[in-house]
Formats: C-alpha cells, structure tokens, sequence
C-alpha cells in the first residue's frame, strides 16, 4: 500500500511499541524520545492513547512496557492462523526424529516472522526468538516460501535487488523446487544451518514452513542435510494435505518450476 496512505501518528505508535516489545526492560519517556525522535509532547500524547487501550503499562517509576492487551491481540493471531494449531504434531516428529529443534515461520510484509518452536529432548536450543523477523532471501524459511509464489510476487520480491543478485536467488529456488527444501547455511545467523519446506493450503499457495535449525559448528550438520530434508520434506506435505492441499508434481516452465496438480 502507498505510503501516502499512513496515518503518521499510527506510525509512530507502532515503532514505540516495538522498541518496548525488543527492550530488555521498561523506558522512560525521555528514552523513548531519544531513541524514536518523537518531539516529547507528541509521543506523550501517543502513550497516554496507547495506555488508555492497555497496550503499554505506566509502572510506578514513571517508565512503559507493553501490556497484556498486545498479549490478546498476539493471542489472536494465533487462534485465527490455522497452520498453527495443525503444525504442532508434524513438528514434534520432527524434532524427535532429527533431534534438533523445529520452527513454524511465516513471511509478511516481506520478512520472515517465527510463530512455534517446538524443541527435540536432546537438541540445543537454537539462538531464534519467536516473533522476530528476519530477511526472506537470508533464511531456509523465506527462501522455501518464496520458491513456491506465483511469478508475479517473486518478480515483485526481486525487483529490489540488482540483476545479479536476484539471478542468484531465482537460481536457489530452482534448486529448492527440485529438491522440494532450502538449505540456507548461516546466511542471517552464522552460528546455524536451517532446513526448511513450505506448507501449501487448499489454495495451492505456501501459507508456512517448518524449519529444522541446526548448528553449524556440529562435525556432522552438513552430512546430515540430506536426511533432514527428507523428514522435513515429508512433514510439510503430510501437514499440507491436512489443510486441504493436492499432491502435485513438478514441470518445468522457463528458467523456472511450476506446480500443476495431478489429475
């Protein structure tokens, strides 16, 4: 949407609650002013609107945090994205089966958002927040979400890229089409190698993809993309057709993939 179309005030409101939400503690004002440039009485006027919805906390040393209406609001997110709640099962063989831990990630507004974690018994902990974000091209997630779009929103994903690069990107999906997964070796996060395959709905389009995050330091993490491929692969598509998808093969059109269901 243009941006002509923002309503400034609703802008800034927004950055001042995700610099609360990334905080590792509460910010007075006058922080907030130095952080956000907000002229003082203006971002006064935009807590005081923000509190008033209980979206952000006045705690008694005169400094914000957010609130449990943003808790609410994230609740419900949850409740109406239906790959949440179908996703958790798949995950968990997952996680058992590669030992390591398994992300449920989604792409808006062009970045990667991470909305279910689900950890192996034996695996290490990945160093990946839920609800943060992270680039498309720079993540297994973004990439095994972006190789399955209609061309129309992979020319408009490339177009803000020079031509070599966004020829280095249409070349990796290709390979992920093929293969049916992306492998994106510490690209946004050098200290893990991730191994990710789309989750497609009844409407043939990728809603998610699960993740496999391992670490690269591991002696073994590159000899086993293979195998946790697979298993990612397979649980992608069992969850896929849970959500009402066809099973569809692979043809080759141009210099790239498409998908067309079998009859």
């Amino acid at each position: 949407m243009d941006d002509r179309y923002v309503i400034p005030s609703v802008d800034r409101s927004f950055a001042v609650l995700g610099i609360l939400a990334s905080a590792h503690t509460s910010l007075s004002l006058a922080e907030l002013g130095r952080i956000t440039g907000i002229p003082k009485s203006t971002l006064f006027r935009i807590l005081a609107t923000l509190r008033k919805h209980n979206c952000i906390i006045e705690q008694e040393n005169r400094k914000f945090r957010i609130g449990a209406r943003l808790f609410e609001l994230g609740s419900a997110f949850v409740e109406q994205f239906e790959v949440y709640h179908h996703a958790v099962k798949y995950m968990r063989n997952v996680a058992e089966a590669s030992g390591e831990t398994v992300f449920l990630g989604s792409v808006e507004q062009g970045e990667v958002v991470y909305t279910r974690r689900v950890e192996s018994p034996v695996s290490i902990t990945a160093v990946k927040k839920l609800g943060t974000r992270a680039p498309v091209e720079g993540t297994a997630t973004g990439m095994a979400i972006l190789a399955f779009q209609p061309e129309a929103d992979v020319a408009s994903f490339l177009s803000k890229f020079d031509a070599d690069t966004a020829r280095d990107i249409r070349g990796r999906m290709q390979e992920i089409v093929h293969d049916g997964y992306a492998v994106v070796d510490g690209d946004h996060n050098p200290e893990l190698l991730c191994v990710s395959a789309p989750v497609f709905d009844h409407t043939r389009r990728p809603q998610a993809s699960i993740t496999v995050a391992m670490l690269s330091s591991s002696p073994n993490t590159r000899e086993r993309v293979p195998q946790v491929g697979t298993l990612v692969r397979d649980a992608a598509r069992e969850l896929s057709a849970e959500m009402g998808y066809k099973v569809l093969r692979r043809s080759v059109l141009s210099d790239r993939f498409r998908q067309t269901a079998i009859t």
